[in-house]
């Protein structure tokens, strides 16, 4: 097992599975997209302050085919045309420096913005290393992006809490004082909005699979999963109504079981379109780059 797979698998169960189902061609560029971008995260999230602030400047003025594949000597395998655009990058890396100084985010369209920078952008990035050229198709990457981030919130608010982050928005929750969040109110009303993120996230989940299924045969089979598992991460939190603090839910291997199995029941027969996309879904990142504004 190559190391971006590695990597995959320790920090992206549900998608490394989802990968077991697309071609063997592909899954060396979607690896190294994720070492990459996984790699960058890490900067931020295990190093101090000041040493990922360094980092984060030096890529940002380095941002170049051959500059990044000497530093991150994974996307050797990318050919040049199929490189992630430095626009992507750059977005990438404006979503880590956010993490980097953190501030509770004002509305849900700012979360929106993040969910973007973090993740949206991956989307595009795997398009361009897939070489995935319609513009209409790349939309509906985005949207799962920004569903599966959600998702991650949703997931994960205890253990952004311990690294001071409260990603739900000030407008939702009120402004959170991490010293005080053993409030017994503050933390129903947290449990309640996390589902509000979920609610959200599943209108990006709809219009990112109306897409998957025109996608090439190669491709879409795993990216149609590894939207299902996802929203099964959803569905769960939202069944078990656990609070934050009771620990992450995640998916056993009998519920990923089961859910591979449902959704290739019910794939259908592969179509030839796509539906225009809601324009509406790209409205709070409307001056981000290659949405659908």
């Amino acid at each position: 097992m190559d190391n971006g797979s590695q990597i995959m698998k320790l920090n992206g169960k549900s998608f490394y599975w989802a990968t077991k189902f697309m071609d063997k061609k592909v899954l060396d560029s979607i690896y190294a997209i994720y070492e990459l971008c996984r790699k960058i995260d890490d900067m931020v999230d295990e190093q101090d302050a000041r040493k990922a602030k360094q980092d984060l400047e030096f890529l940002k003025k380095n941002i170049s085919i051959g500059k990044l594949k000497k530093q991150f000597p994974v996307l050797n395998i990318i050919n040049d045309n199929q490189f992630p655009q430095e626009k992507y990058i750059n977005e990438f890396i404006k979503g880590q420096e956010s993490d980097l100084e953190f501030k509770q985010p004002k509305s849900i369209n700012e979360l929106l913005k993040y969910c973007y920078r973090v993740a949206g952008v991956v989307g595009l990035m795997l398009c361009d290393a897939l070489e995935i050229k319609d513009k209409k198709l790349r939309y509906y990457a985005i949207d799962l992006g920004i569903a599966m981030q959600l998702t991650n919130i949703a997931r994960d608010i205890d253990e952004d809490l311990s690294k001071g982050r409260v990603y739900i928005p000030v407008n939702m929750v009120g402004k959170i004082d991490i010293e005080k969040i053993i409030d017994n109110e503050k933390e129903m009303k947290i449990n309640n909005k996390k589902l509000e993120l979920l609610n959200i996230a599943s209108k990006y989940f709809k219009s990112a699979n109306k897409a998957i299924e025109v996608l090439p045969s190669n491709i879409s089979k795993g990216f149609g999963l590894a939207s299902q598992l996802y929203e099964g991460i959803g569905k769960k939190i939202i069944k078990k109504s656990k609070s934050y603090k009771e620990g992450r839910i995640y998916l056993n291997i009998y519920e990923k079981l089961e859910i591979t199995i449902k959704y290739f029941m019910k794939i259908q027969t592969k179509k030839k379109y796509v539906i225009p996309h809601n324009k509406i879904l790209h409205f709070p990142i409307k001056t981000s780059p290659d949405v659908n504004a």
